[in-house]
């Protein structure tokens, strides 16, 4: 299925976020997800279920200065 992830749009086998997480190489303990402008805590990240042309925002902490 096609989503956009970060605003580009990308194909994804998996349908639940966490594993669409890991098929694009995102280490879970590093980022926070919004799912369609949502924040979705990390602790449902497995029940999340993700739609055709849907939008995940994927952020990452960034350290440094």
């Amino acid at each position: 299925m096609r989503i956009l992830v970060n605003g580009e749009h990308v194909d994804v086998e998996a349908s639940n976020l966490c594993d669409i997480l890991d098929q694009l190489g995102y280490q879970p303990d590093d980022v926070v997800v919004a799912r369609n402008l949502e924040f979705v805590s990390r602790t449902q990240w497995a029940d999340c279920i993700v739609e055709e042309n849907d939008t995940l925002d994927v952020l990452s902490a960034m350290f440094g200065g």
